[in-house]
C-alpha cells in the first residue's frame, strides 16, 4: 500500500511540476498565435485506487487542494468554465497527460471560430446553478449508491442524442449528412440549447445538482472516419463537448466504411471537448449470447487496449446495439466502468428515467428538435438551512400523483398584484413583467366589479389596504403571507396585530422590510408537513374535491405557484405538494376562481371567475455563478470525498 501511495504521490508532484511548465508554454503560445502539439507515450495513473468507494457525503472542496501557481495562472488563460474544469480535474486528479490536453486547447484556442464558439459555451456553463454546492456547507448532497439514480435527477429531462455515420451521401435512415449535422447545431444553437460533457452528466445522475435550463449530450457511435472529418471539426466550430464509443476493429478499417484512425483518436483524446468511451472490441450483434470470456474481452479488453493507446482513463461502456442483460452489467462493472449507454427504439427516454447508470437510455438523432425542446436540467438541490432561492429560471412541469393531476410552476422572484377590479389573471399579468400568476387571495363577492379583498393585504402596486374588522375574527390562525425580495414568511395571523401596516411590518426588522402581505385560506404544507384534516377547522368544504391554487416553498428554496387540474381535497394536495418537495404550502381562493397562467395563456381548462389579486413570479435576475471548483471527480469516481485540511 504505501508502495502504492509513493507511486500516486509522485505521479501527482510529475503532474503539478509538468503542469507549471505547460501553462507558462501555453501563455507564450496563445500571445503569439503559435500552436503545437506535444505527443508522447505516457502510462495513466491509477485513478480507481486515488477514489476508493465508501458510503459519505460528497465534500467539494476536495481534490483542488495542489500548489496554488498552476491553478491560478489556468484561471487566467482563455478558455471556457467548461473547459478549466476539465484541465483543473486532468491536473489535481494526478493525470500525467495533463501537458498533451492542454496543449491541444491551445492549439484549438489558436483558432478564432473555436475560440469564438467556446466563448458562447462558456456564458452558457454560468447558467449551471450550483448555488447549494458554492454558498453553504450546510447545502451539500449526498450521492445515491452507485450505480443507482439520484431522486432528485429523476425529475429532469436530460436528453441524449445519438448519431452514427456522417456521410455525404446518406445509405441507410440513421445516416446524416454533414449539412444536416450543421443544421441540427444550428438548432442547438438557436434554441438556447446547451450541450454537457459526459462527466457533468454523471456527476447529475449521481447526486441531482442542476444542469443548464435545457441540457443535451450528443453520442456518436462506432468510431467511423467521418467523426474526425466532420463531426470533429464541427464540435471545434461550435464548442460543443460530445461522445465517442470507439470498437477497436473498426479503428484504422479502410474496408466498407472507414474507421478512424489511432493518430485521429490520439488527437481528438487529449481535447477536453470529447470523452472516448469504449464500444467493445469486435461489435458484437448481441453480448447476451457471448461467453464469459468473450465477453471479459469486449469489456476488459477494449478499455485496457484504449487507455493504453490513447493514455486517457476510459470510464464509459457503449453497449453494442444496445443490447444488454445482468451478467453483461456484470463484466462491465468488473471491467471498471462507471456508467454505460444503451439504446431502445421502442423505448426512448431521458437520462433521469433510465434504469440505473449502467443502462442509460438514449434518443435516435431524428428526434432532436422534438425532444431537445423539452429538455430541462432539474430543479436546485434542496436546501437544509430554511433559505431562499429567487434566482433561478422559471420552470411550468405537470405531475400526476396517485391519480390527481396538477401543473407546478417554479423559479423566478415571487410578488403579488392587487388589481383595481376583478380581471381574468392573464389580463392582470399582462404588461407587468410576470412570467406566471396564480389567483391569489380571498375577496368579497359582494359586488361584480370590486377589488376588496377579505383581510388585509399589501402589495408593492396598491399599498396597504386593511381588512375588515369583523371579517378579520374569522381569519384568525391562518397563514398570513409576508414576502420581500430575500424571503416569504408564512405566520399565524392575528387579527389584533396585523390589520395595520406597523403590525405587518413588525414581522420583520426595519432592514429587511415587507413588500407584500395577504392572508391565505389554510396550510397544506407546514415546516416540511402535509397538514391533516383537524388543521383546517372549520374552513368550507376543506374535505371536498375541488380545483385548488396554491402556492409556496419548495425544499430547494424556490418559489411555486400552481393549480390541481383533477378536483381534490385539501388534505390529499398537501400530501402530494410534499410529495413533490414543498417544504411549505398555502392554498388559495379556490373552486371558481382557481386559474393559472403562464407566458400570456391561461392554463386551465375552463373559464374561471375574476379575481382581484394573484401571486406572480417574475424573472430572476441573470446568474453570474462560476462552476469552476466542484470537486467533480468526487462525483465521477467516489462515494467519499473530504476536503483536505
Amino acid at each position: 500500500m504505501r508502495s502504492l501511495l509513493n507511486r500516486l504521490s509522485y505521479h501527482k508532484y510529475f503532474a503539478i511540476s509538468s503542469g507549471i511548465l505547460a501553462i507558462a508554454s501555453c501563455i507564450f503560445a496563445l500571445s503569439k498565435a503559435v500552436t503545437s502539439e506535444i505527443r508522447q507515450e505516457s502510462s495513466i495513473s491509477p485513478f480507481d485506487s486515488l477514489f476508493p468507494l465508501t458510503s459519505s457525503y460528497l465534500k467539494p472542496p476536495c481534490l483542488f487542494q495542489p500548489a496554488a501557481t498552476p491553478l491560478n495562472q489556468l484561471e487566467t488563460l482563455p478558455f471556457t468554465s467548461f473547459v478549466k474544469q476539465d484541465l483543473t480535474s486532468s491536473l489535481t486528479s494526478g493525470d500525467r497527460n495533463f501537458s498533451e490536453r492542454l496543449a491541444q486547447t491551445c492549439k484549438n484556442s489558436s483558432d478564432s471560430n473555436h475560440h469564438k464558439a467556446s466563448k458562447t459555451i462558456a456564458d452558457k456553463n454560468t447558467n449551471i446553478f450550483l448555488n447549494n454546492w458554492q454558498n453553504s456547507v450546510s447545502h451539500l448532497p449526498k450521492l445515491a449508491p452507485w450505480p443507482q439514480i439520484h431522486q432528485q435527477a429523476k425529475l429532469a429531462k436530460v436528453p441524449v442524442m445519438m448519431y452514427h455515420d456522417i456521410l455525404p451521401k446518406k445509405e441507410v435512415f440513421f445516416d446524416v449528412t454533414p449539412q444536416e449535422l450543421e443544421a441540427d447545431f444550428k438548432v442547438i444553437k438557436s434554441q438556447g440549447i446547451t450541450p454537457i460533457s459526459m462527466d457533468w452528466l454523471i456527476a447529475h445522475l449521481r447526486t441531482g445538482i442542476p444542469l443548464p435550463e435545457k441540457p443535451v449530450l450528443l453520442t456518436f457511435d462506432d468510431g467511423y472516419g467521418s467523426h474526425y472529418k466532420y463531426v470533429y471539426t464541427l464540435l471545434k466550430k461550435y464548442g460543443y463537448p460530445a461522445v465517442f464509443s470507439i470498437y477497436i476493429d473498426k479503428i484504422g478499417s479502410r474496408t466498407g466504411r472507414s474507421g478512424v484512425t489511432w493518430q485521429q483518436l490520439q488527437e481528438m483524446a487529449v481535447d477536453p471537448l470529447v470523452t472516448i468511451a469504449s464500444h467493445g472490441t469486435t461489435h458484437p450483434d448481441d453480448l447476451r449470447e457471448l461467453s464469459d470470456d468473450r465477453l471479459q474481452e469486449e469489456t476488459i479488453e477494449s478499455k485496457r487496449i484504449l487507455e493504453k493507446k490513447l493514455g486517457i482513463p476510459i470510464r464509459y461502456f457503449t453497449y453494442p446495439v444496445g443490447k444488454y442483460d445482468e451478467r453483461v452489467k456484470h463484466w462491465v462493472t468488473v471491467a471498471g466502468y462507471r456508467a454505460a449507454f444503451s439504446m431502445d427504439d421502442l423505448n426512448e427516454h431521458f437520462a433521469g428515467e433510465s434504469p440505473d447508470l449502467l443502462a442509460i437510455g438514449r434518443f435516435g438523432q431524428s428526434r432532436l428538435e422534438e425532444i431537445a425542446l423539452q429538455a430541462w436540467g432539474g430543479h436546485p438541490l434542496p436546501r437544509n438551512d430554511g433559505g431562499f432561492n429567487f434566482n433561478t429560471p422559471i420552470h411550468r412541469e405537470e405531475y400526476t400523483v396517485d391519480g390527481t393531476s396538477l401543473i407546478l410552476i417554479t423559479g423566478g422572484k415571487p410578488n403579488t398584484i392587487h388589481a383595481d377590479s376583478r380581471y381574468q389573471v392573464p389580463e392582470i399579468k399582462r404588461g407587468t413583467g410576470a412570467v406566471a400568476a396564480v389567483d391569489g387571495g380571498f375577496f368579497s363577492l359582494k359586488y361584480l366589479d370590486s377589488n376588496v379583498m377579505i383581510g388585509p393585504v399589501l402589495s408593492q402596486n396598491r399599498g396597504f389596504i386593511p381588512g375588515n374588522p369583523g371579517e378579520n375574527l374569522k381569519l384568525r390562525g391562518r397563514p398570513l403571507v409576508l414576502i420581500n425580495s430575500e424571503w416569504v414568511k408564512f405566520i399565524p395571523f392575528d387579527p389584533d396585530k396585523h390589520n395595520t401596516l406597523s403590525g405587518i411590518l413588525s414581522e420583520a426588522s426595519d432592514a429587511e422590510g415587507v413588500t407584500d402581505a395577504f392572508v391565505g385560506a389554510a396550510w397544506l404544507v407546514k415546516d416540511n408537513k402535509p397538514q391533516p384534516a383537524e388543521a383546517f377547522g372549520s374552513l368550507f368544504d376543506f374535505d371536498a374535491s375541488r380545483h385548488r391554487a396554491f402556492w409556496g416553498i419548495n425544499q430547494a428554496g424556490q418559489p411555486a405557484i400552481g393549480v390541481s387540474e383533477t378536483p381534490v381535497d385539501s388534505i390529499s394536495l398537501g400530501k402530494i405538494l410534499h410529495q413533490l418537495g414543498l417544504r411549505d404550502a398555502v392554498m388559495l381562493d379556490s373552486g371558481a376562481s382557481t386559474s393559472l397562467a403562464y407566458k400570456g395563456e391561461s392554463l386551465v381548462g375552463y373559464t374561471p371567475r375574476p379575481v382581484p389579486h394573484v401571486v406572480a413570479l417574475f424573472p430572476p435576475p441573470s446568474p453570474t455563478l462560476s462552476v469552476a471548483h466542484v470537486g467533480l471527480p468526487c462525483v465521477l469516481y467516489a462515494d467519499s470525498c473530504k476536503p483536505q485540511k
